[in-house]
């Protein structure tokens, strides 16, 4: 029988839940982001072990981050911010 994996997000953080085919055990893991609330969490269907997690504060606000590795680290995605510049304009800041 194949596993089973259940992302859960909360106002607290975030939990992944696994289990095999019978679901009679569950393993807890988490929480991960403890204190942030996580609004969306997906895993890839591509790679099982890339997992999306949408995280969320009113002090810092919408941030994603993505692991490779089942959970275990995470890094931010996209968060570098560029000005470009054209020709003849220059840019306000």
């Amino acid at each position: 029988m194949s596993g089973v994996r259940v992302l859960v997000g909360t106002r607290k953080g975030m939990f992944i839940l696994t289990s095999d085919g019978k679901r009679k055990a569950w393993d807890v893991k988490g929480p991960l982001f403890e204190g942030w609330e996580i609004y969306h969490a997906k895993g890839s269907t591509v790679d099982p072990n890339r997992i999306y997690a949408s995280q969320n504060t009113s002090w810092f606000g919408q941030i994603l981050q993505r692991s490779n590795d089942g959970g275990a680290t995470w890094a931010p995605v996209g968060q570098s911010v560029s000005i470009r510049r054209r020709a003849g304009h220059t840019p306000v800041v």
